[in-house]
């Protein structure tokens, strides 16, 4: 959720549940200050931790890094033996986030890859399976990054998605302004097969930019 106009109910939500500490707090002021704040809330990075503790996650993925905000609550949500795989190919974003990274006590658990998200996930698929993959990146290869999960994650494991409404274009009949028919039809696309019961136990959340979160079977 964008840092901006937050209702009163999300903000107790976040001063009461996720306090942000002086880290995160000054990777989302850098963020709106030099780049798009479109990170995840501080309930939405709570929520993150809440199901990797639930699922008892240790390998961990996560495509599209930005400046490492969500990347800090992913990682703190590991145990010790527990490690982070983050890509991010925009140079100027991941440089950012290594700084955030480098600041954090998390450091040792994360390996930042600057480049092509599915160049990336091929290249650590021998690491796997992995516990968990949370994909908030460019929407046009959604679909391309769930086939990589589905062969890449547990029997068990989470696939988060984050953006699913896509500006509310996927539930409504006249595309919102800078949203091409194409993308829309990736995102539903996208919900639709992670609401397939037979693959995964799912549930959409109307988070302010959607967030789908599966478990797969």
């Amino acid at each position: 959720m964008r840092q901006i106009d937050v209702p009163p109910k999300i903000k107790y939500i976040r001063e009461l549940f996720a306090p942000e500490d002086q880290l995160l707090e000054s990777t989302r002021k850098c963020l709106s200050t030099f780049d798009w704040p479109i990170n995840i809330g501080a309930e939405e990075g709570k929520l993150l931790q809440l199901l990797m503790h639930l699922h008892q996650t240790k390998r961990a993925v996560e495509v599209g890094t930005h400046a490492g905000y969500s990347t800090l609550w992913l990682a703190r949500a590991l145990p010790e033996d527990g490690f982070l795989h983050t890509i991010e190919r925009d140079k100027r974003r991941a440089a950012m986030a290594a700084k955030t990274i480098a600041a954090s006590e998390v450091a040792s658990k994360i390996k930042l890859h600057i480049d092509d998200a599915l160049m990336a996930l091929n290249g650590i698929s021998s690491h796997g399976p992995f516990d968990m993959i949370f994909i908030d990146a460019d929407k046009i290869n959604y679909l391309a990054y769930l086939d990589w999960a589905e062969q890449n994650i547990r029997s068990g494991g989470l696939i988060i998605g984050d953006n699913t409404f896509l500006f509310d274009a996927v539930f409504l009949k006249e595309l919102p302004k800078g949203v091409v028919e194409s993308t829309r039809d990736i995102m539903r696309k996208f919900n639709q097969r992670l609401a397939d019961s037979q693959k995964y136990h799912s549930i959409m959340l109307p988070t302010k930019e959607g967030i789908t979160i599966a478990i797969k079977k």
